[in-house]
């Protein structure tokens, strides 16, 4: 019979290495335990699988890559509702207030309206942690640009509820998209100024053509906004400085727009505000007939129109689309000027869509307290430290319409071929750094709000109310509406 002789030290390295299995098995199924395994759902923007040209397909791979890592996890879409911004933004808050939500909601660029510490995940405590996808020391770490995108939406008191991809760069999201096409047959240029701009539309229009197709109804109603955004900021540049109390400056919040309206620092009475609203009718001239109804079709794909609204996520649409045979560029809503209005003041336009910093945030994801109390925060962390680990982000960025680039580089630099310059101009100039979204509009104050002042204006655009009467019943819905703030915001400082 053979018999083994077992050294004490081979003794101890068997037990060393059968405690290190056990371990890492304990430490596995504690893994497991803690929710990486059964079902994940996350609430997506639309159908992301769609298109692999879309930017936003990036998002849907980096998912898949991050399920495949956890193949006892199946991750599970559920599509936001409605076609529009709008309609989802209401579905989610909906969702949100019944306490229905999936386990992650992704979401594009979130308001005050959504961040609710009683029906959202605090995220800030975890910034300070690590990030097991990462090297750097703490998950703060991770987010370029000095993490701007979280400063952007850490809320006064310190918490952060949303946590999203950087764009890092100056450049803006939304533009102007022309047809060169019908610009050299009419014999105009991109002009530089809001009178230019008149103009051009004016000689566009004796061509027979759509001066510019403006969506004021529809799935894209909305874009009515922007412009008249836009205008307003031209011309109120210093009562948003009276307003703009606290940081993070040169962004105006919930508490501070009704703080303005209830001091009389901003209300519908200034004749600025009321001249940006003229302004918007005056310029309706040029846009397709019938405009207060949704629009049938696409005139400007279809050569009908010259110029439309534009923004990076629609762009790889346009470039293959087989029915854009014409060459297009794209410039940003011309500056105000002494010649268009008295109230003009020299102030740059503001873009829009933009935080004003060297870095910005579009996609974003949010973690329900439904999340929590279902036991699935550990999974839907985990998700959001993934995507938003430095190999992530460099993926995302390397498929986004305009990659990521250090702030200050000029179009030049970033796109060589003049082509793709005149495509790309209308997002690089003017500069977003420094210069971006200022939220001084009352709609602001939430989704309800911001409806309500579209009705208003696309009502007074069609002629069915004065200029004065808009202005009046503006002021009764936001009596109504900023006291609802107040009354639902109780460690508000009130002031007034």
């Amino acid at each position: 019979m053979n018999h083994t002789h077992v050294s004490g030290r081979a003794l101890l390295t068997a037990l060393v290495i059968c405690l290190f299995v056990s371990g890492f098995a304990f430490a596995t199924g504690a893994r497991e335990e803690a929710g990486m395994r059964g079902e994940l759902s996350i609430a997506v923007w639309g159908q992301i699988e769609a298109d692999p040209n879309h930017p936003v397909y990036s998002v849907h791979e980096l998912l898949q890559e991050w399920n495949g890592m956890h193949p006892d996890l199946r991750l599970t879409y559920e599509y936001n509702g409605g076609q529009t911004v709008t309609d989802r933004f209401t579905w989610i808050r909906t969702r949100m207030l019944s306490r229905t939500l999936p386990d992650v909601v992704m979401i594009y660029f979130p308001s005050d309206d959504f961040y609710d510490r009683d029906l959202l995940y605090d995220l800030a405590p975890e910034l300070d942690k690590p990030n097991p996808y990462s090297t750097n020391a703490a998950w703060r770490d991770d987010f370029p640009q000095e993490a701007q995108v979280v400063a952007d939406h850490m809320q006064p008191d310190g918490s952060l509820y949303v946590a999203g991809f950087t764009q890092s760069g100056n450049v803006g999201v939304t533009s102007f998209i022309y047809n060169q096409d019908i610009f050299d047959e009419v014999g105009v240029s991109v002009p530089r100024t809001w009178t230019e701009f008149l103009d051009i539309q004016a000689k566009i229009k004796a061509a027979g053509y759509i001066p510019f197709h403006q969506p004021t109804a529809g799935p894209l109603g909305w874009l009515v906004d922007w412009p008249l955004w836009v205008l307003k900021w031209q011309l109120l540049e210093d009562v948003a400085a009276e307003a703009d109390i606290n940081p993070p400056h040169d962004q105006i919040s919930q508490y501070e727009l009704v703080r303005a309206y209830k001091r009389g620092i901003f209300t519908p009475n200034d004749p600025r505000y009321q001249e940006a609203w003229r302004l918007l009718k005056e310029w309706s001239q040029y846009w397709q007939e019938g405009f207060l109804a949704p629009p049938q079709g696409d005139p400007f794909v279809e050569g009908r129109a010259a110029i439309q609204h534009m923004m990076t996520l629609w762009i790889p649409q346009i470039a293959a689309n087989p029915n854009v045979t014409f060459d297009w560029g794209t410039f940003y809503q011309p500056q105000l000027t002494r010649e268009s209005t008295r109230y003009a003041t020299g102030a740059t336009p503001r873009r829009v869509g933009n935080s004003g910093a060297g870095a910005s945030g579009s996609v974003f994801f949010m973690i329900p307290q439904t999340t929590v109390q279902r036991g699935r925060l550990a999974p839907s962390l985990d998700l959001l430290h993934f995507l938003t680990a430095p190999p992530q982000l460099e993926y995302w960025c390397d498929n986004q319409t305009i990659p990521c680039f250090d702030p200050g580089t000029s179009v030049e630099d970033v796109y060589p071929d003049p082509v793709m310059q005149r495509q790309m101009a209308g997002f690089f100039t003017p500069s977003a750094f420094q210069n971006g979204v200022l939220n001084l509009s009352f709609g602001h104050a939430s989704q309800d709000t911001g409806t309500q002042v579209r009705k208003l204006v696309q009502e007074y655009l069609g002629d069915a109310i004065t200029l004065e009467a808009a202005m009046t019943e503006l002021d009764s819905i936001l009596r109504v509406a900023y006291d609802e703030l107040i009354a639902s915001n109780p460690d508000w400082v009130i002031d007034w």
